[in-house]
């Protein structure tokens, strides 16, 4: 049988076909091997007939689309990179690394912006339009659930997780997306009820998020829809990389390069480069350029040390 691992507690997993869920542990030659399995992970599973509560034995893991060890999930379609602009405020290079560690992993990205109520409707258009010609973006409100069938339907099908700063309310959107889908979880499916993703405050010292995920959960939703619930993260995995690799992280950079005079521009002090001339003409937004330039400099201290 074939089924993904939705949960995994104390050596245990849950592994959900489509329909039902069981709770198993991983065949021997897998704990021999040490091989790692990861929530999300497609897996092959027998059920133990000798055992009374009908518990499955998983044989092999089937080979992922992508992984990620901090949080440890795999086989994401979708990563919804969620932030708020007050409250906590939105720091957008932090936001770009997320975007570019999805180009880099080949997952698709969603922009979320939350806690559109805390702000002007220029200020919420504003923080569009930096994003709106890249990626698809979405706006919720998280108390009274305005924008979440917009995300919902964006999501629909596919294996997505959100990410991004604590306290800008991915619990609140995760709970919003479960809507009566909460019933069909591994916890409801083995005799008990989910319980909603637990919501946090903003710490008065920090002005930052407080974590309230612990650990990580995938909620099968309808429409063949995968939530992972993770604890919240605001970087993916990233290998040492060179700076012409940065390039290709960013979409509307790519686009614009192929018109540069050289081939190997690095759109910071060349002549003719046709990235700064978008740039000059608001083609590409000055917030997104100050992200790359900062990925640059980083990759270059990670040279010389």
């Amino acid at each position: 049988m074939i089924g993904r691992v939705i949960k995994g507690i104390g050596g245990f997993y849950f592994v959900h076909d489509g329909s039902n869920t069981v709770m198993g542990k991983a065949r021997g030659s897998l704990k021999r091997n040490k091989e790692i399995i990861y929530v999300g992970d497609i897996v092959d599973f027998d059920i133990d007939e000798n055992d009374c509560d009908n518990e499955c034995v998983i044989n092999r893991v089937i080979e992922r689309r992508n992984y990620l060890t901090r949080p440890p999930v795999s086989n994401l379609d979708m990563l919804v990179v969620v932030f708020s602009l007050k409250d906590p405020a939105v720091n957008y290079p932090v936001i770009d690394k997320l975007l570019a560690g999805c180009e880099l992993k080949g997952i698709d990205p969603v922009v979320c912006i939350t806690k559109k109520d805390l702000v002007s409707g220029e200020e919420l258009r504003n923080a569009i339009d930096v994003y709106k010609n890249i990626y698809p973006v979405t706006a919720v409100n998280g108390c009274t659930g305005e924008g979440i069938d917009e995300l919902r339907e964006l999501i629909q099908g596919r294996s997505a997780a959100l990410a991004g700063p604590s306290g800008v309310g991915k619990s609140t959107i995760t709970n919003l997306l479960h809507g009566d889908a909460e019933h069909s979880s591994a916890d409801d499916t083995m005799g008990g009820s989910l319980k909603p993703a637990q919501t946090g405050t903003i710490s008065d010292r920090t002005g930052r998020g407080r974590h309230t995920t612990r650990h990580v959960e995938i909620f099968a939703l309808e429409n063949g829809t995968y939530l992972y619930d993770t604890p919240g993260f605001t970087s993916l995995d990233t290998p040492d990389m060179e700076i012409s690799d940065v390039r290709d992280l960013f979409p509307e950079m790519r686009q614009a390069a192929m018109k540069c005079r050289y081939r190997d521009c690095i759109h910071v002090n060349e002549p003719d480069c046709a990235v700064k001339e978008a740039l000059d003409e608001g083609l590409i937004h000055k917030s997104r350029y100050n992200s790359y330039l900062m990925m640059i400099e980083e990759v270059k201290k990670w040279k010389k040390l």
